[in-house]
């Protein structure tokens, strides 16, 4: 098999003629590249290029065939993500339309390359006069993102050329029973080949290493001690590393590789409250995180370093959830591979809208191809535990196709859990408390005379009269008047994470405990008033510092009225809890006046009140 990917390309916008890129890029990306326009994430940017979107554009690559790839059998093009109106063009020859950021798209271009030089051509239509389309949403505008509907090649393209059998995707049900766990892999390839033989090879964590081969395309493996796959907070995140070879003769013709994680996950009703619960292995989970934003307005901006760091600072605020936000994409693999080795469950939200397109037999079946792609992508993450929806999502799909779908999708018991209609969500507490960025943002976006909230730049930035007049009053009913920007973006900051305290410490006691908390925003497309705990070039504001402290598994919490105190405490842990806990009441100057401990007990998953 030959194998490599198309990147250096040239862009040709209205007068703008032959700008080198080099993919994933875009419109906004390739004339910023070449100096033509300032960042869009500063300052009034983003408020005077949104023009170019207007434009039709061309993006081109010359790519070569070597000889060894054109004497293949199959020589193929694969488009990870076009977006979104595409004409695509071989040498002159169309080879499709494609209408669907979220789909990837393979081509037999055989008959239509030559050994040596070869032409790409990708024509985008403007995407303004349909909002409808299957593109991400927020590029359309949104509280925390400008109108700015970008153009491009969102994901690589591949070449790909072989003369048999290549791998499309492997398939893992888990089966969990009597301490066991079985592994059905299911083997799907492109292509003809008799002889073809698929091997697959596990590797454990503790390095002990499982084989087994596939007969028509099935195999199985049983792992009879398994090392379970825990959420943070709940236990470890062991790993699987799965290797399928796909052989032809003596000849590997192509490799598949993923990470696993042994587990279950599963919604139940409790009994006592008539309340959904949510188990994983068993064990009850209170799901503690934020939504995942995109992170960029510029998808050909997002890098595997940056979403790391991301996600390392929500396991340090304790969360054991990513919600994903309705109005992105779907994450990219790199996002899962972090999950899994951070123990964020990942709660995927189908991206369809409740105001989208007319139901029309094409768009339905537009939005199967890109649940299938994806999904079948996603699926074996053992991050990756509840896939939702929405009223629309439900009234789209009948009870049939949910569970075929569902089925395709390694949706088998125990693997994810869908809800097609969002039902579930209903029981997530979503708070939104936003804040302006930090002060160091702020110098980064907003040049000196316009650091102010009531700048034109502040107000682009997401900062209108209504924002602004809420934030302040909220603030100043309990802190002193700001001297500054500066004083101002700590109170502001103060002041959310303040709300959200108290918002999120009522329901983690409440008898009535909601199936988990979200705090509205995890992270930031661009530098923006938002709830989000991290802003936009990555610093973190006052209620990161806050989700550490109240999103700890074991939570004390004080009840003062009068001379009397209650101590509550609630444990998330999948263990008992045994401890001490001191305390002591302190004067005006902070001398101690009271000193007190006692022992805390609190059963596992539980709030109790413990003592007065």
């Amino acid at each position: 098999m030959v194998k490599y990917d198309i990147k250096d390309f040239t862009l040709t916008l209205g007068d703008f003629k032959d700008l080198p890129c080099h993919a994933p890029c875009s419109v906004y990306s390739a004339l910023h590249d070449n100096g033509l326009i300032d960042d869009p994430s500063v300052g009034m940017t983003a408020a005077n290029i949104a023009k170019y979107s207007a434009k039709p554009c061309c993006f081109t690559a010359e790519f070569d065939v070597s000889a060894l790839a054109f004497s293949m059998k199959n020589v193929c093009l694969r488009f990870n993500g076009l977006d979104t109106l595409c004409k695509i063009e071989v040498n002159g020859s169309e080879i499709a339309k494609v209408n669907n950021m979220h789909r990837t798209y393979t081509y037999d271009v055989k008959t239509k390359v030559n050994i040596g030089k070869n032409t790409l051509k990708l024509y985008f239509d403007s995407p303004t006069e349909d909002p409808c389309l299957r593109k991400a949403y927020y590029s359309f505008g949104t509280e925390v993102s400008p109108r700015l509907p970008d153009m491009g090649i969102f994901r690589k393209i591949e070449l790909i050329a072989f003369n048999h059998k290549i791998i499309s995707d492997v398939k893992v049900k888990q089966t969990h029973r009597d301490g066991s766990v079985r592994l059905d892999l299911s083997l799907n390839t492109i292509g003809f080949d008799e002889q073809a033989r698929g091997v697959a090879t596990l590797t454990a964590p503790g390095g002990n290493v499982y084989f087994c081969g596939f007969i028509g395309g099935e195999g199985t493996i049983t792992i009879g001690d398994p090392n379970l796959w825990w959420p943070n907070g709940l236990g470890m995140q062991s790993i699987y590393r799965l290797n399928v070879n796909l052989y032809s003769g003596e000849e590997i013709e192509d490799t598949y590789e993923m990470n696993i994680g042994l587990r279950t996950v599963a919604v139940k009703t409790d009994e006592k409250t008539g309340k959904p619960c949510l188990l994983i292995n068993g064990v009850p989970m209170f799901s503690m995180g934020a939504d995942y934003m995109p992170e960029d307005i510029l998808p050909s901006r997002l890098t595997e370093a940056k979403t790391r760091v991301l996600l390392e600072s929500a396991k340090a605020a304790n969360f054991n959830t990513v919600f994903i936000h309705g109005s992105g994409h779907y994450p990219e693999n790199h996002f899962f591979n972090a999950c899994d080795e951070l123990g964020l469950l990942v709660w995927q939200r189908i991206l369809v809208c409740e105001n989208d397109a007319p139901d029309t037999e094409e768009f339905k079946e537009n939005v199967k191809a890109e649940l299938k792609d994806n999904m079948l992508r996603m699926a074996h993450h053992p991050s990756l535990g509840i896939v939702i929806g929405n009223e629309r999502v439900g009234k789209l799909f009948d009870e049939r196709e949910k569970t075929e779908l569902a089925e395709s999708f390694c949706a088998f018991d125990g693997m994810n859990v869908f809800d097609f209609d969002g039902k579930i969500t209903k029981d997530i507490l979503t708070l939104n408390n936003p804040s302006i960025p930090t002060y160091d943002a702020i110098c980064s976006f907003a040049e000196e005379g316009r650091r102010n909230i009531g700048s034109d730049v502040f107000e682009l930035h997401g900062a209108s009269r209504e924002a602004v007049v809420a934030m302040l009053d909220r603030a100043y009913d309990n802190y002193p008047y700001a001297g500054g920007i500066k004083e101002l973006t700590y109170t502001l900051g103060i002041s959310a994470a303040e709300y959200a305290r108290s918002a999120v410490i009522e329901a983690r006691t409440s008898e009535k405990k909601p199936l988990g908390i979200s705090m509205g925003a995890m992270n930031s497309p661009w530098p923006t008033v938002s709830p989000s705990a991290v802003d936009y070039y990555g610093n973190r504001k006052p209620l990161h510092y806050y989700e550490y402290r109240f999103f700890t598994p074991v939570l004390v919490n004080v009840e003062v009225k009068g001379t009397r105190a209650k101590f509550f405490v609630t444990n998330d842990l999948k263990n008992d809890y045994h401890g001490v806990f001191a305390y002591s009441i302190v004067d005006n100057k902070n001398r101690p006046v009271f000193k007190d401990s006692f022992p805390i007990r609190a059963r596992a998953c539980c709030k109790m009140e413990v003592h007065n």
